[in-house]
């Protein structure tokens, strides 16, 4: 069975985006961390919404540490419109249909230059593939950043505020982070 590592971002509070966009809540040492994912990855798994983000930049283009690594979107609809929708923003992804019954089978039948997959997609891709795929892991990078925006799920008073850490502890699988404003 082949290794899947789901990398998530987000901030301090829960937000996992910023302007549409996670790296607006991605530290440096959060870009290391995803760069080194990416240099391991035979193939990167990501959904629907992240492939036509037009805000995105290309997944694999130069200059990302994987210019030649396979990107396959997978998508619950249909995978010859989502091909079709692709090409026509010139975007060399392989669409792939799965369910929850067949993701396994998927993931295991895709194209990827060794047996690590790095899924790069939102929460919602990542709950499927963590439900359904086994071994999977989640890696998931807690930001410095407490930010309430129009797009995040609380109040609408926009506020950004970059934090330090200040201790880390653990007890019982739970991570306990302190932070203080920096």
């Amino acid at each position: 069975m082949r290794e899947l590592v789901i990398s998530l971002v987000q901030t301090i509070n829960g937000s996992y985006a910023q302007d549409s966009w996670s790296t607006g809540v991605s530290t440096e040492a959060d870009f290391d961390y995803f760069i080194s994912l990416r240099k391991q990855a035979g193939a990167i798994i990501i959904d629907r919404r992240t492939a036509l983000n037009p805000a995105l930049p290309v997944i694999n283009a130069p200059g990302k540490a994987l210019a030649h690594t396979p990107v396959h979107v997978l998508t619950e609809s249909d995978p010859a419109q989502l091909s079709k929708q692709l090409a026509e923003v010139g975007l060399d992804y392989r669409a792939q249909h799965f369910t929850p019954g067949t993701l396994t089978q998927v993931l295991e039948a895709i194209e990827s230059t060794s047996d690590t997959l790095v899924c790069e997609s939102g929460p919602n891709l990542a709950y499927r593939l963590l439900d359904a795929y086994p071994g999977a892991e989640l890696h998931l990078s807690l930001s410095p950043l407490y930010s309430r925006n129009a797009g995040s799920h609380f109040s609408q008073l926009e506020a950004d505020l970059n934090l330090r850490l200040i201790d880390v502890r653990t007890a019982d699988d739970q991570v306990f982070l302190r932070y203080a404003k920096a």
